[in-house]
């Protein structure tokens, strides 16, 4: 385990939890708030604490996603990323773009091996390996009659989406990435991490 992992809050049985996760207090209603700024516009917000409540692994914090993915900050550990350093994106085959923050190369091969999701997913699951990436964002532009939300994609810092649509989160474009499958990476390259 990464030292700055082992520093996170943990969850009731002792697991560490990655810096972008929500966390629920006991009286929470699950409420969607949204406010609004002069530099994003209309946005969601949550009122969360890491380490208050109970965090729901799967579910990110869309004020922390957001704060990782324009400070180079590790989705699992929240330090930051040096621009002249690698990074890495864990995502599906061939994603063109990643809704979880970057990882420290350390850190994505720690996930790799205990994230019972990942570790599943097997050959499913691919790294891409970048020194820089673009960002774009994520908004709500409304709500279907069955309740699902309708999203779309608009450039990062656009004017015009700030008064068509909510942001929620940040889009991250790597630019000319290395891809390698999961299982592959951890078994070529993880080896060289280790301190």
């Amino acid at each position: 385990m990464p030292p700055p992992v082992a520093r996170l809050p943990r969850n009731s049985a002792g697991r560490p939890v990655p810096g972008n996760i929500t966390w629920y207090e006991p009286d929470d209603n699950g409420a969607t708030l949204v406010t609004r700024d002069s530099e994003k516009g209309a946005h969601i917000t949550c009122p969360c604490t890491p380490g208050s409540g109970t965090p729901r692994f799967g579910e990110q914090c869309p004020v922390r996603q957001r704060q990782f993915m324009t400070q180079r900050q590790c989705g699992l550990c929240t330090q930051g990323i040096r621009p002249t350093d690698q990074l890495v994106f864990i995502g599906e085959t061939n994603a063109q773009y990643y809704l979880e923050p970057p990882l420290h190369p350390l850190c994505a091969a720690y996930a790799l091996q205990v994230c019972p999701v990942l570790h599943a997913s097997g050959e499913r699951i691919e790294v891409a390996l970048t020194h820089s990436y673009t960002l774009a964002e994520d908004r709500i532009t409304g709500v279907s009659a069955d309740g699902t939300m309708r999203r779309s994609v608009f450039a990062f810092g656009d004017p015009v989406a700030h008064h068509l649509a909510v942001l929620e989160f940040y889009l991250a474009f790597p630019d000319t990435p290395e891809r390698r499958t999961g299982p592959k990476w951890l078994g070529q390259r993880a080896p060289r991490l280790l301190p």
